[in-house]
């Protein structure tokens, strides 16, 4: 049996925290578009995420290094193989005054499991059957099976919601008027335009949040650059590899980089067709120059990896090297395949990798395999990848859960709503991993994971993408390994 115990508290809250810039407003450009809705049992996206949680809290989280730190739970530790128990925060109300305790946290898991309430991400915690209030201020949580990702599910894709005004006000109040315990609350969402969220002052981080409301805005593409050099915006979370320069130039701003677990992300049909074939696998992938993709998809801003996984992830096999750039081979190897003349795939991608699919497929014809391409918005994408049209889909997967397991199981558990077909025995081989509480044993099985989807070319490995940011000078803010930060600790210094 494996024990986990958690006391620490990140290191902003053991030191004294100055209130610089308390006064002022952070506007944050993170999308181009509304989220669909701030209900966090209805969505199950990077952007909307990213707004919830600036509103909500949950029992644990990440900080933007990826590593696990309490949240509304201030310490956790396993009482048997099935059965996780929480110590809660105690004073910690949500912002209408209702008071956070354990009935809170089994309101919320009961609500995200419940087939009728639609949580898109329910698959990624259905390993939990169920809650039990230990008294007000702990919980235990129980799962269905040995869960050694448990910590890392919660910490992802659980908000805490509050259970009196949701029966209240009812779902659909609540998804545009939200109430969490989070470092912001929600004040007004004009669509097509901003969400502002004023600071929390009861916000159970003492000194925190350090500016007095975060603003979002949707803008498009186009103007994001001329908003911020206009003062509009503060932060461009998603700055374009060539717009760079223009802002590294611009007096009073500057250019932030980090490595984040997002990576460009094949979903192969692999159940028919040509990449029923181990041999055209590996052809494609030895036929994909990843260096000149980075080069001139991401203008530098990435680096080559050998599977989903990525450097510091949790599960991350280091052994792997990425597959080399060998078009002789891949020639070879497709006709050892018998496609010596190549062959055409309907491929579907997302808009955010349309520019991507196209550099890939002036690489893929040099091979004789032309890529037929379809671009379908994110609302209609799960359609689409249902429909049975397509023999691959592309899109830039971020890792919430900074495990490995999270990206593979999008791109290929069977059950998963962007798989084209899944792998046999593939399914079962995850579900092991996940399973298994021995971390030593845990840490070899997710590695050896990652060697069989390399082994087996179970996608075209692309890279990971760098987060770069553009913002005023005088913003301190530390992009996160997710690609979904916190903002309370951002502010302003001077000026």
């Amino acid at each position: 049996m494996r024990k986990r115990v958690s006391f620490f508290f990140c290191a902003t809250l053991l030191l004294p925290v100055m209130a610089i810039g308390a006064n002022d407003k952070l506007m944050v450009c993170d999308d181009v578009a509304d989220p669909m809705t701030l209900d966090p049992g209805k969505e199950f996206s990077e952007k909307n995420h990213t707004i919830c949680q600036q509103i909500f809290d949950g029992l644990l989280r990440f900080n933007p290094e990826g590593q696990m730190e309490p949240a509304l739970a201030v310490s956790w530790n396993r009482i048997d193989p099935t059965r996780m128990r929480f110590k809660l925060r105690q004073g910690v109300t949500f912002h209408n005054g209702e008071p956070f305790n354990a009935e809170a946290v089994k309101f919320t898991i009961e609500r995200l499991l419940a087939p009728k309430t639609g949580f898109p991400g329910r698959a990624f915690i259905a390993s939990i059957s169920h809650a039990e209030i230990v008294d007000d201020n702990a919980v235990d949580i129980v799962t269905r099976f040995p869960d050694a990702l448990l910590l890392n599910r919660l910490a992802a894709l659980v908000l805490i919601l509050p259970p009196r005004y949701i029966k209240e006000k009812g779902d659909s109040f609540f998804a545009e008027n939200p109430i969490g315990t989070g470092a912001f609350m929600f004040k007004k969402w004009e669509k097509g335009r901003e969400i502002a969220l004023p600071a929390n002052p009861n916000y159970w981080m003492k000194g925190y949040p350090r500016v007095n409301e975060l603003i979002f805005k949707f803008i498009p593409q186009k103007d994001q650059l001329d908003a911020l050099f206009s003062g509009k915006i503060h932060l461009l979370t998603d700055l374009p590899g060539d717009q760079i320069l223009t802002v590294v130039k611009r007096p009073g701003f500057t250019v932030m980089k980090k490595p984040a677990f997002c990576a460009g992300t094949f979903v192969l049909k692999m159940s028919s067709g040509p990449l029923n074939n181990l041999d055209v696998r590996k052809a494609l992938n030895y036929a994909l120059d990843k260096r000149a993709l980075i080069s001139y998809d991401l203008l530098g801003n990435g680096r080559p990896i050998a599977t989903f996984s990525m450097p510091g992830e949790a599960g991350h096999n280091p052994s792997l090297r990425p597959y080399e750039f060998d078009l002789k081979k891949a020639r070879q190897l497709l006709g050892k395949a018998g496609y010596p003349g190549g062959f055409t795939l309907k491929m579907l991608a997302k808009p955010s990798m349309e520019r991507t699919t196209k550099i890939i497929a002036a690489q893929f014809k040099k091979l004789g395999v032309n890529l037929d391409i379809t671009v379908a918005p994110d609302a209609a994408i799960i359609g689409e990848f249902a429909s049975g049209k397509y023999d691959m889909g592309v899109g830039d997967c971020v890792d919430p859960m900074v495990h490995s397991y999270f990206v593979q199981s999008i791109a290929l558990h069977s059950k998963s709503p962007y798989s084209l077909s899944g792998f046999p025995g593939f399914d079962a081989k995850l579900e092991d991993v996940a399973s298994t509480v021995d971390d030593k044993l845990f840490l070899e099985k997710a590695q050896a994971i990652d060697k069989y989807i390399y082994d087996n070319a179970l996608s075209i490995f692309t890279y990971q993408k760098f987060a770069v940011c553009g913002l005023r000078e005088n913003l301190r803010f530390e992009p996160a390994v997710t690609r979904m930060p916190y903002f309370y600790a951002a502010h302003f210094i001077g000026p």
